[in-house]
């Protein structure tokens, strides 16, 4: 017992020491968010659906393509989330992971082998979706004013908000508090922590420093959503924004009727494929 209290003392301490220097690096921001109660926008909104990866498209799933955004804002849908990797001479283009686009684009034998950027433009994916870099999913956030982007995979955060000077139209997922911080020390004015339920995300403490920075954004996954419904609900009551994600192998995110259950209740935007209405 006696070495539990010095562990948890210890803990407690180096907690302190760390939100002291969160707080010197990054005052400004935190103070200014820690003052501020209004919540997030699409908290309890109107619009609750995310078309994920750009959205399906002809049957495809997780393409990433111009042709998939497109398609989902003129569908109707507000928010879309892109993923983000980088090529080999160090830019973004939007992918899930170089195994996949390059499966998609024709060239499994390169496994995980990123491209070079050249090499991205010059590639339709499954032969005839146009393949984005950032830029190109900046000039659809020009061309169309009436949708969100929820930027997934992209850790280089001060480097998204130079790409994305779009401040009210920007929902980034960050890793950490750390992450978190950055995010509006960099004036992005939506940051959403991703957590995940086990050894990190919901633990005492982390909630604890969750509250002290007023976080008003999660994203999370099915199966940690699940784990931690009666936390998701006490964060969603006291206005914090949460999103989720998952694939077609879970039971919400492509099941209209379980989104309804749990909307304005314990979520807010869910990641889909192929939900367009509820």
């Amino acid at each position: 017992m006696k070495k539990l209290k010095i562990f948890m003392t210890v803990i407690v301490v180096l907690g302190v020491v760390w939100a002291l220097g969160m707080w010197v690096i990054f005052g400004e921001a935190a103070l200014k968010n820690i003052k501020n109660k209004e919540p997030y926008p699409f908290y309890n909104g109107k619009y609750h659906l995310i078309a994920h990866a750009g959205g399906k498209i002809d049957g495809y799933v997780y393409t990433n393509s111009r042709e998939a955004v497109e398609d989902s804002i003129k569908s109707g849908m507000k928010f879309v989330e892109i993923d983000f990797i980088k090529t080999s001479d160090g830019y973004y283009i939007a992918g899930h992971d170089w195994e996949m686009f390059n499966r998609a684009a024709g060239k499994e034998e390169r496994g995980d082998e990123p491209m070079t950027l050249a090499e991205v433009k010059a590639t339709k994916i499954h032969g005839k979706y146009t393949a984005m870099d950032a830029n190109d999913v900046a000039q659809l956030l020009r061309e169309y004013p009436d949708w969100t982007l929820l930027v997934d995979k992209a850790r280089d955060i001060e480097y998204i908000a130079e790409l994305f000077p779009f401040p009210k139209r920007i929902i980034l997922q960050v890793y950490g508090l750390y992450g978190y911080l950055r995010a509006l020390n960099a004036k992005i004015d939506y940051p959403v922590l991703r957590l995940k339920g086990g050894r990190r995300g919901v633990k005492e403490i982390y909630k604890l420093f969750m509250d002290w920075i007023n976080v008003k954004g999660v994203i999370l996954g099915e199966k940690s959503f699940e784990k931690n419904l009666k936390y998701i609900g006490e964060l969603h009551d006291k206005g914090t924004a949460v999103i989720l994600y998952g694939n077609p192998r879970f039971k919400i995110v492509e099941n209209a009727d379980e989104i309804k259950k749990y909307i304005n209740r314990y979520l807010d935007l869910v990641d889909t494929d192929t939900i367009r209405e509820l």
